[in-house]
Order: C-alpha cells, then sequence, then structure tokens
C-alpha cells in the first residue's frame, strides 16, 4: 500500500499511482510561477443579512452609514458593558459589598452586552462583528483563566477590606463561565474562518494587514539600525567590550523588526500587484555550513580580542543564527547534503513567508500563552505553598525565594515541558498551514515546516545568543553553536507538524496527522523537560560541579542534533514523489500534440 493513499481509494487514472485525489498527479506539469498569495477560486457573492448591502448586494450609501453607526454604537456598548461587569465582579469580593445589587447588576450588564452590543454589531456589520468576536473570545479565555487561578490565592487571603470565601466562589463561578463562553465563541469564529467566502475574505486583508505591519517594523529595524552605526562609531571614552555587547543587542532587536518586516512587505505589495512568484531553489546544504563554520570562527575571533572587537559583530552574529536554518532547509529540501533531488513546484514566497509568519505571528502567540501559562504556574506552586497572606504582588515577585528547589523544578516543568511545546509547535506551524495550496504535496509541506522552523529557530538563536555573551563575551562561538543545535530541533519538530498538516487537510487522514503533531510535542517536551532536570540540579545533580552539569548538556544536545540531522534528509527522501516515467518509445508519445507540446 502506498503511503498517503487513503484506504481504498483508487488509483490515478492518468499515472496508475497511489496519491490522493487532492494530491498533485506526478505526469501534470510543475508550474514555475505560482498564483499570489490569496489566489483562490473566484470571487463568490457576499452573504446576506448586512444592513450595508441592498437586494441587489450593491452597496446603499444609507445602510453604509446605518452599518457604520451601529458598528460604533455595538462596539461603545459591548467594550461599556465589560468595564461594569469588571468593576462589579471585583465589587463583589470585597466585604461588605451588596451582593444582590452587584449580581444583579453584572447579570444586567451581561445580558445588554450581548443584546444590544454583539447583536447589534451582527445585525449591521456581520465580517466587523466575527472579527470583534475572535477578540473578545480571546480576552474571555484568558480573563476566565485568570480569574480560576486567582480564586484559591484569595481564600489565603487575610485582610479586612476581602470577602475570602465569597471572592473565591465569585472568581470561580464568573472565571468558568468566562471560559466557557470565551472558547464557544472562538470555535465559532473558526467555524466561520473555514468557510470558503471567509477565506477569501481574510486572504484579502492579511495581505493589507500583513503589508501594513512590514512596513511598520521595517521602519523601526531602519531607525535601530542607524542607532546601531552612531553606537558602533562611537568609540572615545567608552567600553569596548560594553559597547560590542549594546551592537549585538542592537542587532537583534533590527533584525528582529526588518526581517519579517522586509519580507511581508514585499510579498504583500507584490502579491496585491498580482505579480506571482519564482520558483523556490533548495540551497546546498554542505556550503551553507561551510560559511556558518567560516562566521563561527571570524566571529570567535573577534569576541576574543580584549576588548572584544565590535564593528563586525552585528552581522556575524545575525548570520551565525540564520544560516543554520538555511543549511537544514536545504537538507530537508534537497534529501541530501548536497545537489541531491530537491523538491519542486514550491515559490519563493512560500518558502520565505512560512518563516516569516512564524516569526511574527508564531513568535506573538507563544509569547502571549507561555507568559499566561508561566504566571499561572508560579501563583499555584505559592499557593500550594501557603505563602499568599496579605500582599498578592509582592509574594509572587519573591517567588524564587519562597518556593522550594522541588516547587521551582515543578513550575519550570510545566512551563518549559508542558506549556511550551504544545503552543509553539501550534503556533510554527501557522505558517506552514497559511502557505499550503491545493496542489501541495507532503514533500513541499515538509519544506514549508522546516523553513518555518528555521525562522522560530532565528528568534531563539538571537535572543539566547545575546544572553550569552552577556555571561561570557569569548565563548560566543560556542553558544551560538549551541543554538545552532536547537535550530535543529524546531526544524525536525515543524517538519513534522508540516506534515501534520498535510495529512490532515489534504490527505484526509487525522489520525496520522494527530500522531505526527504529538510525536513533535513529544520530542520537544523531552529536549525542555531534560535541560530544566540539568539546570534546576535535581534527583543528585546537586552534587556535580557546574562545569560538569554544562558538559552534560553540550554532549547531549551535540548527539540530539546529529540525530536529527541525520533524519531529517531520510525522511524527505521518502515522501519524494515517483519519477515520472519516459514518454519516448511508448504509445504515450504519439499523443505529445494533444498534450499541448510540440512534437519532437
Amino acid at each position: 500500500m502506498q503511503i498517503g493513499l487513503r484506504r481504498g481509494s483508487p488509483p490515478c487514472p492518468q499515472c496508475g499511482g497511489g496519491h490522493s485525489a487532492r494530491q498533485r498527479c506526478p505526469l501534470d506539469p510543475a508550474p514555475s510561477r505560482l498564483e499570489p498569495l490569496d489566489a483562490f477560486a473566484p470571487p463568490a457573492p457576499p452573504p446576506r443579512g448586512s444592513l450595508a448591502r441592498g437586494m441587489s448586494g450593491r452597496p446603499s450609501t444609507l445602510r453604509a452609514v446605518g452599518a457604520w453607526a451601529g458598528g460604533i454604537v455595538g462596539t461603545t456598548v459591548l467594550i461599556t458593558c465589560l468595564s461594569v461587569v469588571a468593576h462589579l465582579i471585583g465589587d463583589l469580593t470585597r466585604s461588605g459589598s451588596d451582593v444582590v445589587a452587584s449580581l444583579t447588576g453584572a447579570v444586567v450588564s451581561i445580558v445588554v452586552g450581548a443584546v444590544f452590543g454583539l447583536g447589534l454589531l451582527f445585525v449591521s456589520a456581520r465580517a466587523y462583528a466575527k472579527a470583534v468576536s475572535a477578540l473578545l473570545a480571546v480576552v474571555l479565555v484568558t480573563a476566565g483563566f485568570l480569574m480560576m487561578v486567582f480564586a484559591p490565592v484569595a481564600r489565603q487571603m487575610n485582610t479586612p477590606d476581602l470577602a475570602e470565601y465569597r471572592a473565591f466562589d465569585v472568581l470561580l463561578g464568573f472565571g468558568g463561565v468566562a471560559l466557557a463562553a470565551g472558547i464557544v465563541l472562538g470555535a465559532a469564529c473558526v467555524a466561520w474562518a473555514l468557510r470558503p467566502y471567509a477565506l477569501r475574505r481574510v486572504a484579502g486583508w492579511s495581505r493589507l494587514l500583513g503589508t501594513a505591519y512590514g512596513v511598520i517594523h521595517g521602519l523601526s529595524g531602519i531607525a535601530i539600525m542607524f542607532a546601531l552605526l552612531a553606537l558602533i562609531h562611537r568609540t572615545s571614552g567608552a567600553d569596548q567590550q560594553s559597547i560590542a555587547y549594546q551592537a549585538i543587542a542592537l542587532s537583534v532587536v533590527a533584525a528582529l523588526s526588518l526581517a519579517p518586516g522586509v519580507l511581508l512587505t514585499y510579498h504583500g505589495i507584490s502579491s496585491m500587484m498580482g505579480e506571482g512568484s519564482d520558483e523556490f531553489r533548495p540551497p546546498v546544504a554542505r556550503l551553507w555550513l561551510l560559511v556558518w563554520a567560516a562566521v563561527l570562527v571570524a566571529g570567535g575571533v573577534a569576541m576574543a580580542q580584549d576588548p572584544p572587537t565590535a564593528l563586525p559583530m552585528p552581522l556575524l552574529h545575525v548570520l551565525a543564527a540564520a544560516l543554520p536554518g538555511v543549511v537544514l532547509v536545504g537538507l530537508v529540501a534537497r534529501g541530501a547534503a548536497g545537489r541531491g533531488r530537491p523538491v519542486r513546484g514550491l515559490t519563493w514566497r512560500q518558502v520565505t513567508l512560512a518563516p516569516a509568519i512564524a516569526i511574527s505571528l508564531g513568535v506573538t502567540l507563544a509569547l502571549y500563552v507561555e507568559g499566561i501559562g508561566d504566571f499561572a504556574a508560579v501563583v499555584l506552586a505559592l499557593v500550594h505553598h501557603g505563602a499568599f497572606e496579605t500582599d498578592v504582588w509582592d509574594t509572587v515577585g519573591r517567588s524564587k525565594e519562597i518556593l522550594t528547589r522541588n516547587e521551582q523544578f515543578a513550575v519550570n516543568a510545566v512551563a518549559a515541558a508542558l506549556v511550551a511545546p504544545l503552543i509553539e509547535e501550534f503556533a510554527k506551524g501557522l505558517g506552514v498551514r497559511f502557505m499550503m495550496r491545493r496542489y501541495t504535496t507532503r514533500a513541499q509541506a515538509m519544506t514549508l515546516g522546516a523553513a518555518a522552523g528555521a525562522g522560530f529557530g532565528f528568534v531563539e538563536a538571537l535572543s539566547y545568543g545575546l544572553a550569552g555573551v552577556h555571561d561570557n563575551a569569548a565563548r560566543w562561538w560556542l553558544y551560538m553553536l549551541v543554538r545552532g543545535g536547537s535550530t535543529t530541533l524546531h526544524v525536525f519538530n515543524t517538519s513534522l507538524v508540516g506534515l501534520a498538516w498535510w495529512y490532515w487537510s489534504f490527505g484526509e487522514r487525522p489520525r496520522v496527522a494527530a500522531a505526527l503533531f504529538g510525536t513533535a510535542v513529544l520530542v520537544h517536551a523531552a529536549w525542555n523537560g531534560l535541560l530544566v532536570t540539568l539546570t534546576s540540579r535535581i534527583f543528585g545533580l546537586e552534587t556535580l560541579d557546574q562545569r560538569a552539569i554544562a558538559i552534560a548538556a553540550y554532549v547531549i544536545v551535540g548527539a540530539v542534533a546529529l540525530a536529527l540531522v541525520a533524519a531529517l534528509p531520510a525522511i524527505a527522501r521518502r515522501l519524494r514523489e515517483p519519477t515520472p516515467p519516459p514518454v519516448g518509445g511508448t504509445p504515450l508519445a504519439a499523443m505529445t500534440p494533444w498534450l499541448g507540446h510540440a512534437a519532437p
């Protein structure tokens, strides 16, 4: 049975192969220039039910004014009711408050906000109402989760203004309601966004918003570059080691702004102008590996000087963070360290926008969720410790002094080995899903996943490499070498996530998709959990000195990275499409004029 073919599916009538119906046939010519980013099916008529459109579907001036007015009024009512509900929930937690009046006011505000807020928005401007609903779902889920986290904190507090047991019931009850409402509303928004007409609308707005995002971040990156140039030329009377660190720090900020900014701006504008994109030509991994080694050597020599040489370090630091991803993408796209057999049918737009989305949207989403998860883990650990008495924020700020070593390990393990793998693998995979098309194959999906993972690894290498420079500038090359190993992990995992998206969206095998995504999460969790165990120094590791722990960490990172580097091209080769049979000398050769080609 051929891999990727759904059980019971008939073979392809054209090539006799076992690809699914949605997969491009190997005998079909691969386009060298593909359509713009948002080229879906032809536009469908707009949905009915909006005041902004008349019976003929064309905008009416009066109805458009009514839609704008309804949108403004509905948004104002919704924000006002949310503010009132938040104030009344806080009032319910205080001792001496009128419980009946506050509870009645909260319920009335919720009803008014749902009917005259969201209801008016859906009647007047349905598309805008759904966008507001998506934002509201995020707010409700976040607020509900945090209220449920702080509910046990209220029972430990001992202040005269707080009604401890009532506050516990209020926070737990309203938190559960808000969390459930946010999940239901978010699921409804996702169901709407997956409709064909909504996909076209979202794709059209994504080009505009992506271009605006790219322009803003590109301009901020240029401004930081000017500040960088001024800094590295300011040498008189300044600490050269401090200037080298600041130069690298500014280069990190500039790269994080310029990289996604330039890519989103260029592709957004070219897509809106109807421009296509040339076919992607994968890099040769072994050539770029030599370039990366040269960069590490040059940067190591510059940082080993006394004082360190600041001038070349911004460029070298960015290259040292980016080149491992280039090498790994080449391994996946060609299936070998040399020229191999490159994957066909991808465009430069797809391969470069996948990491740009992973850097911008993926990193932002991961930081948001991980920040909330880390904070909740610390608070719950302090609750278990019984540390809350009077000042909540002072207790949270002194968590490292209050929690024992085992409790700190538990908090770090939950944050790094549970929350981070789940959200990061999902967030990185969004760039892959946005760049997939109807004719995307498994090999192309894996290549897009490798590119998205390389973008995420680029961000981590820039950031963690900067932290290493602050600790010991002379070991810059070692820190960046280790970050290359972590980039390998991101590329491998996101390659599996890319395959999972393909099996979910095109292969119609959800179990295989779930297994691939679960494997990526488990590998990431094992990696993070092992490193947390080493740095926490528990389970007998406290008897070892710091040097032995560091050597063990380097050996583990190196061994895992080498194993993943060997696995990537092996998996990629197994996913290649079969080579089309030769046409010459067969009955098919006589049909060449009918296929639109000139006869030999």
